[in-house]
């Protein structure tokens, strides 16, 4: 989230909304380093590091939202590690992408860009977890069905909090907000899931010049839709992806 008020200054509701999300994406990092603490370091910091230059890499999608290549690379990491990397990942990513391009640090935006982020990759990876764990004939569709299911949560997570806070800060209803602004959105986050999926793909099948061409192609349908998805601006309110 960015805003160009100050916390002070913003309705108490949304005040209220900023602490829960921060408290709340703390719980889920604590309960993640008790309960799934386990990564290779190796992989983690190629992530951090995909994380770090993709977060710079952002189409907007409206004036002051955007979303990024840094989407993939969280999936990504849902896909292939544990929740405390993912949870590492995303945060590390959503951390530069907040504070470097203004280079200046507002602690209720990042707060709840942490804090949202935080419990949208928890749930996500929850979700990719349950599904992928399902024994099928065909484990390969049920890995694309999982991803494609948790892609999908993570966009929930991600554009209905921006649009809670979003609706309380300037007093508007929270379903005009997602409709209006987020919802075209949708098909990025899930072209996001199919690309991280590729490029998992490209490093476990012997038919690596087949999935690299399916890589190309998902890549440039990802971008294409982040640069169609051009809406009205809300103004002084964005987010970090």
């Amino acid at each position: 989230m960015k805003t160009q008020s100050t916390f002070t200054t913003m309705p108490a509701a949304a005040r209220f909304a900023i602490v829960l999300f921060a408290l709340l994406g703390f719980a889920a990092i604590v309960y993640a380093v008790i309960f799934h603490m386990g990564f290779a370091p190796g992989r983690l910091f190629l992530l951090m590091a995909a994380a770090s230059v993709c977060s710079r890499a952002k189409v907007k999608f409206t004036r002051t939202s955007n979303i990024s290549l840094l989407t993939a690379v969280v999936l990504l990491a849902v896909i292939q590690e544990g929740l405390a990397s993912a949870l590492i990942v995303a945060v590390f990513g959503a951390t530069v992408q907040s504070v470097v391009p203004s280079k200046k640090m507002v602690l209720h935006q990042l707060a709840f860009n942490l804090g949202m982020i935080a419990l949208t990759v928890t749930a996500t990876w929850f979700t990719h977890q349950s599904l992928a764990s399902t024994r099928l004939a065909n484990p390969l569709s049920m890995e694309a069905v999982a991803t494609l299911i948790a892609s999908f949560v993570y966009f929930l997570g991600n554009s209905i909090s921006v649009s809670l806070i979003i609706a309380l800060t300037k007093k508007m209803s929270i379903a005009e907000v997602w409709l209006k602004h987020f919802a075209c959105s949708a098909p990025s986050f899930l072209l996001a899931g199919l690309l991280s999926l590729g490029v998992v793909a490209m490093f476990s099948s012997q038919s690596v010049a087949v999935v690299v061409a399916l890589v190309a192609i998902i890549s440039l349908g990802y971008y294409s839709s982040v640069r169609l998805m051009r809406t009205p601006a809300v103004q002084e309110v964005g987010v970090a992806k």
